[in-house]
């Protein structure tokens, strides 16, 4: 394979020089980075920083105002390969977003059920093969027939995992999957994560501001605030910063803030 490809293809998501602007506030100033395949990669900041709306430009629900963006190599400003993009990439919702109504089963089923909705009936027996078996790698076996209000936080966010997951992915996306759970099922979520990064060889790309989960997990940080990108890089190499005494970078105050727990 020609080299440059392979370049091309160790990067999932790239954003190049990405502004937006509504009306007169800047919500993205210039920003610029890539997501390495198969990596764990948190976007942090505060609220308000403009990290879910750099979820929401990934999936083409908004469009910037200047600057490119790929993925899987494809720019999402051509509405055929966004169509196409979309069904390589899963998403969890912050608050899960399961629909009340309808069983687990369903709830997991619901993407293949859009995607195939002329083949649905003559594979479901396929792909209710696939959700029991996703479910119980998600230690969820036996709760298929459950409706989500019957079960815990926990529980509904490994729902939503297994929902994300369900149409093979390439990518997943993660809005504040440990928003709102106690540390013990936080931790667990962490480990769920990385569990689908290992066993379904899926990129995940974590909308946090938890910095606890983002020292578990991540191989990649990038830190966001009032839409400019004040670092990027590893735990090793925040880390250098936090603690380097001749760092004299005009943000520094502003990322010790933030992740004030790394020690």
């Amino acid at each position: 394979m020609n080299q440059n490809n392979d370049l091309n293809n160790s990067f999932v998501l790239e954003f190049n020089k990405v502004s937006l602007k509504i009306e007169d506030k800047e919500i993205l100033k210039d920003i610029s980075f890539k997501v390495k395949r198969g990596s764990n990669t948190f976007i942090m900041g505060p609220s308000g920083s403009g990290k879910t709306t750099i979820l929401k430009i990934s999936a083409g629900l908004i469009f910037p105002t200047s600057g490119n963006i790929k993925i899987l190599n494809k720019d999402i400003s051509n509405i055929n390969d966004l169509y196409e993009i979309r069904k390589k990439i899963g998403f969890v919702f912050q608050y899960s977003a399961l629909i009340d109504y309808l069983t687990v089963l369903d709830n997991i089923l619901l993407p293949l059920k859009i995607r195939n909705k002329y083949d649905f009936k003559k594979n479901y027996k396929t792909y209710l093969e696939k959700v029991l078996e996703i479910l119980e790698k998600l230690d969820l076996k036996g709760v298929e027939k459950y409706y989500p209000n019957s079960l815990s936080g926990g529980m509904q966010k490994r729902v939503a995992f297994a929902r994300a997951i369900i149409s093979n992915p390439e990518i997943v996306f993660y809005d504040e999957p440990t928003s709102g759970l106690d540390p013990i099922i936080s931790n667990s979520i962490d480990k769920l994560i990385l569990s689908i990064n290992k066993n379904f060889n899926i990129t995940n790309i974590i909308v946090s501001h938890d910095v606890n989960s983002a020292l578990n997990i991540s191989d990649y940080i990038i830190f966001i605030y009032k839409g400019e990108i004040l670092f990027k890089g590893t735990i090793h190499d925040l880390k250098n910063i936090l603690h380097n005494p001749n760092n004299y970078d005009t943000h520094l105050p502003i990322i010790k803030d933030f992740f004030y727990s790394i020690t």
